[in-house]
């Protein structure tokens, strides 16, 4: 349901996207723990769930009602995305996605790439809006999500505290 994708970024290295495995877990963890550590790109600051929860949250990544991709650049895991549908019938053509990208990988195309692939997931199962939410402060993902099209749906205000100042929130959509 979502094939392997090999991307060349700016800088000559070629990353591959693709679904996330049980085995991917531990680095997984890491990833996400390590963009949370710098406190201002993502809400979490670190996972708090254990190996084995981990790979039982890949497991259940069916590639129907939910996607869970990385990106790997010379074998090390730098990026994660998650996109989950709606479980309801009301709102079953609705997906809320997160990404989040290392540092050694920003900037290059792949959270480009990675966008990308999760919208045509979205398209393929019939999802007819995509929603995620940005802090305000975060200027290179509000002008990567504005170019693929997502528009601002509201602003909460000092939803977040990041480094101490009180930060807006701003939930995004993308109709398909």
């Amino acid at each position: 349901m979502f094939p392997p994708i090999k991307v060349t970024l700016r800088d000559g290295r070629v990353a591959t996207i693709r679904r996330a495995r049980a085995t991917d877990a531990e680095a997984v963890i890491a990833q996400v723990n390590e963009i949370g550590g710098e406190g201002v790109f993502i809400h979490t600051e670190k996972l708090d769930v254990t190996l084995a929860a981990e790979r039982a949250i890949l497991r259940k990544a069916d590639g129907r009602s939910r996607l869970f991709v990385v990106g790997v650049i010379e074998g090390r895991l730098v990026a994660s995305a998650d996109i989950a549908r709606g479980r309801l019938s009301k709102n079953r053509h609705t997906a809320t996605l997160g990404i989040a990208i290392g540092k050694e990988a920003r900037g290059g195309g792949l959270g480009t790439a990675m966008m990308n692939a999760m919208i045509g997931w979205a398209k393929s199962v019939g999802i007819r809006k995509l929603t995620l939410v940005v802090f305000a402060t975060n200027r290179p993902a509000l002008a990567l999500y504005r170019k693929l099209g997502f528009v601002a749906e509201g602003r909460l205000r000092g939803q977040v505290i990041l480094r101490g100042r009180p930060v807006d929130e701003l939930p995004m959509a993308l109709w398909l």
